[in-house]
């Protein structure tokens, strides 16, 4: 009898429990069907789950503990009520000894504070700021977003982003380019006195070749021995070799300026070429046909030295069996010829059927003064194509050869599409 009582005195009490835990259900679910309380049911696997505004509140404070930037939010007077961890190592002060100062006093200049806050009223919200830190006596420049919470809290939001790397990689940058700039400046300079060397050297050999060349031909040949006029006759050829490299050189130096860019059409500019070497095209019976080729933005006198120097270069070193064939033509559709280039070019392709040189060479020609040849082979001072070279790189394009011994030789020139 006695074990019964104690049972449903124990039943009574764990009633009376759930009925109070129960009534503590009820009134919490009321008062969210109600409004009261900002809360939210998720169903996860058939059990309920109450997510409070408590649980977001602690959710978001630790977000932006964690931030990757400083974080606060003050008075509008500038009283420091909140402040993250991120922007305590930023000032050098745990949280809270910054806590209950005013923002401005982390300012390099107090003077800042006001305007920001004014800016607000019209929309004014990010700002470049330099702080200052209090332990380690030192500034960092930082990026501030400014937020006015009112009327939902009474209060301010600032974000701070430190910017002292992203500065850091500017003032290189800047450095960087202003040495960029003065190397530029100094290389100008260089080809300036480079190229003025050179004309004053043209023109001091120039005189005297000259004159070696005129007297040399007032010499009446038939008062000299065999060996003597000989020996005049080398002389004077000497000379004019001379005479022909310094004007080689003087032409090599001027095409390092750039020159006005006109509309150019290549058909044209060849057939002023052939008129020019008509007499050397005559005396090989060369052939020069001419495909499609398109109208250039490019230099007139540098297009007209250019092929000038292709197609003599192809007269040339032609075969002694066979008369010169020069085909000259656009090539379509190769864009993707060049290795590591990403811009579109138009081809145009010089064709032969002279001597052609061995895989070797393919690399020297373009050098200037480099020759293949013995000089009483073939004329020549071995600059024709390195300024075929230096035309091309003036008009941001490239210049390319393939060639087989006794089967010819192709130039290839690719003009950047503009």
């Amino acid at each position: 009898m006695k074990d019964n009582n104690t049972n449903i005195e124990s039943l009574k009490a764990e009633i009376a429990f759930l009925k109070e835990q129960l009534y503590e259900s009820n009134s919490i679910v009321d008062a969210i069907k109600e409004g009261d309380v900002d809360a939210l049911v998720v169903n996860t696997n058939g059990t309920p789950q109450l997510y409070s505004l408590e649980t977001a509140d602690y959710t978001f404070r630790l977000l932006i503990e964690k931030f990757g930037q400083g974080a606060l939010s003050i008075s509008r007077n500038g009283l420091i009520l909140y402040c993250n961890d991120y922007f305590s190592k930023l000032i050098g002060l745990p949280a809270e000894k910054i806590i209950g100062n005013y923002l401005y006093e982390y300012f390099n200049s107090m003077d800042n504070f006001v305007p920001i806050i004014e800016a607000l009223k019209y929309g004014i919200t990010t700002h470049e700021i330099v702080f200052k830190t209090r332990t380690y006596r030192k500034t960092f420049p930082a990026y501030i977003a400014v937020t006015d919470l009112e009327p939902t809290v009474q209060g301010i939001g600032i974000v701070i982003t430190d910017l002292t790397e992203k500065k850091k990689h500017e003032d290189a940058l800047i450095r960087h380019q202003k040495e960029l700039e003065e190397k530029i400046h100094e290389l100008n300079r260089i080809n300036a006195n480079l190229e003025e060397f050179i004309h004053v050297i043209s023109h001091d050999l120039k005189e005297p070749l000259r004159k070696i060349v005129m007297y040399n031909g007032r010499i009446d040949a038939s008062y000299l021995s065999e060996g003597d006029a000989k020996s005049m006759n080398v002389m004077k050829s000497a000379a004019l070799r001379l005479n022909s490299l310094v004007d080689d050189l003087v032409s090599y130096s001027s095409h390092t300026a750039q020159e006005e860019r006109t509309e150019v059409n290549l058909v044209d500019v060849i057939k002023d070429v052939t008129d020019d070497l008509e007499i050397i095209i005559s005396d090989k019976k060369a052939e020069i046909k001419i495909g499609k080729l398109p109208i250039l933005k490019a230099s007139r006198v540098q297009m007209r030295q250019l092929f000038s120097n292709l197609i003599s270069n192809a007269i040339k070193y032609s075969k002694k069996d066979s008369s010169p064939l020069i085909q000259i033509s656009q090539i379509d559709n190769s864009e993707a010829e060049i290795p590591n280039e990403t811009d579109q070019f138009i081809k145009i392709q010089i064709q032969d059927n002279g001597i052609g040189m061995e895989p070797n060479h393919l690399l020297k020609i373009f050098t200037i003064f480099q020759r293949l040849h013995a000089k009483n082979e073939y004329s020549g001072n071995g600059i024709g194509l390195a300024i075929c070279k230096k035309i091309m790189e003036n008009h941001s394009g490239h210049i390319t050869v393939e060639s087989k011994p006794n089967e010819g030789t192709t130039f290839n020139l690719y003009f950047p599409i503009l």
